[in-house]
């Protein structure tokens, strides 16, 4: 068996890809560019061609394609021109976890880190997980995957009604705040009913957000803030950690000390608490697993720590506004009335047209700004740019500047005194931030 996988370098192409290799299937694939994922996957022996051709071809018995690939890529092209099977990423993932134990996690926020603590938290307690991840995980040997003989733990993407195709065993809807609507015809009420199928799809334990509005009340269990089966009673940040008290059914019931730090955070743990506990597993076990959890590659990454001169750089890879939100309001609980600096790399067209004015707000409690141009992410769309969000910064009296070009923001940042940088953006700005961190490390080494 020969599979051709087309956006290989992709976070979630690349852990199916992983799969499949480990598994003894005779592996290659293309990317539009080079990347992290493709530099190791190319060190564990498999092929991948560096740009789209039909020349890259081996005669595969079928290809799978990522949604960002449109039917009209040459080797997509050259497949149905040669009758050779085609198969989008997620549904090449349902037939692979099909009829295996499955915990799936989904939802517009929080979903990586929550999987990635349902992953941890299995592994810990010895259930031996096969994990399909969408970041980058320490404890995981391969980074977004791992390879196990137990339970398939995997996330979820909603960002199409394919996904409510899926029957996991057990599952948790982190929230729906009607990301990606346009892929559902703009229509609230089919997005909604996605997430209604995908309830009624899982075989026995869902766990959603009470305080969700379109999802809080389809779950068997539930977790809140203040509201559900499990709450959090009270939480306190302490520098660099959290402590929660957590009820269920209105009474104490357990206590977490979380290595991330945030709101957030806590929602994310109290979620696989919530699955975990109802499942019968061991109270203690849980909570220790929980605590033993370290963040998510470009989660809260702090980067560059320089105590003496109060300066740090920290990079996110938040991309909603509600995650660019509880980001701010993370670092604000640590760094109190310290000076906070954002670099905000805007991801997709689609989702700054359909958020409007919802990221400036995001972005209100920050210091200084600096909007740069939208990583596009295999959309074209030019009609629309970032320095909407810029406009509306200043607007509301906020410190922004627009900076189309990434490669100038480095120039920017030397006028910009501050002690937190944050790199925030799910697409390239890491790089502007790794060139940041190395000019800093440079001055504190001749100063």
């Amino acid at each position: 068996m020969r599979i051709h996988f087309v956006g290989i370098g992709g976070i979630g192409m690349s852990s199916i890809a992983l799969h499949e290799f480990l598994s003894g299937t005779d592996v290659y694939g293309s990317n539009i560019e080079e990347n992290e994922r493709t530099k190791y996957l190319r060190e564990m022996g498999i092929d991948i061609f560096i740009g789209h051709s039909e020349r890259n071809w081996k005669d595969p018995d079928f290809l799978v394609r990522t949604p960002a690939v449109s039917r009209s890529n040459p080797e997509v092209f050259r497949a149905l021109r040669e009758k050779v099977p085609v198969l989008e990423r997620i549904d090449f993932l349902r037939e692979i976890v099909s009829g295996k134990e499955q915990f799936a996690v989904t939802g517009t926020d929080g979903k990586t880190t929550t999987t990635a603590m349902l992953a941890h938290a299995l592994k810990y307690l010895e259930r031996n997980p096969t994990v399909f991840l969408g970041g980058i995980h320490s404890s995981l040997e391969h980074g977004n995957y791992r390879k196990g003989s137990g339970v398939f733990v995997y996330e979820l993407d909603e960002s199409d009604g394919k996904f409510s195709s899926f029957s996991p065993n057990y599952a948790i809807i982190t929230n729906a705040r009607g990301d990606h609507i346009e892929k559902y015809d703009w229509d609230l009420r089919k997005y909604k009913k996605a997430f209604e199928m995908f309830a009624k799809s899982v075989k026995e334990v869902l766990v959603t957000f009470a305080e969700d509005e379109l999802t809080g009340k389809l779950g068997m269990i539930s977790f809140g803030l203040k509201h559900g089966t499990y709450t959090i009673e009270k939480r306190e940040q302490k520098a660099w950690y959290q402590e929660v008290l957590i009820r269920k059914n209105g009474k104490r019931y357990g206590r977490l000390v979380l290595k991330v730090p945030g709101l957030h955070n806590a929602l994310n743990a109290l979620a696989v608490f919530s699955l975990l506990d109802f499942l019968g597993y061991d109270l203690e076990a849980v909570s220790s697993a929980l605590e033993d959890f370290e963040g998510v590659k470009r989660r809260f990454n702090v980067t560059y720590a320089d105590e003496d001169r109060r300066i740090f750089v920290i990079d996110d890879y938040a991309h909603t506004p509600q995650e660019v939100e509880n980001l701010l309001k993370t670092t604000k609980e640590i760094f109190k009335s310290e000076e906070i600096t954002v670099i905000f790399q805007p991801h997709r067209y689609t989702r700054l047209m359909r958020e409007d004015g919802n990221f400036a707000r995001s972005l209100r409690e920050a210091d200084h700004v600096i909007v740069t141009e939208v990583f596009g992410a295999y959309e074209n769309e030019r009609r629309i740019s970032a320095k909407m969000i810029h406009e509306s910064l200043v607007e509301i009296g906020k410190d922004s500047s627009f900076v189309p070009n990434k490669e100038d923001v480095l120039k920017k940042l030397e006028v910009i005194p501050s002690t937190v940088y944050l790199f925030v953006g799910a697409g390239d700005i890491i790089e502007v931030s790794k060139r940041f961190k190395m000019k800093l490390s440079n001055l504190k080494k001749f100063s």
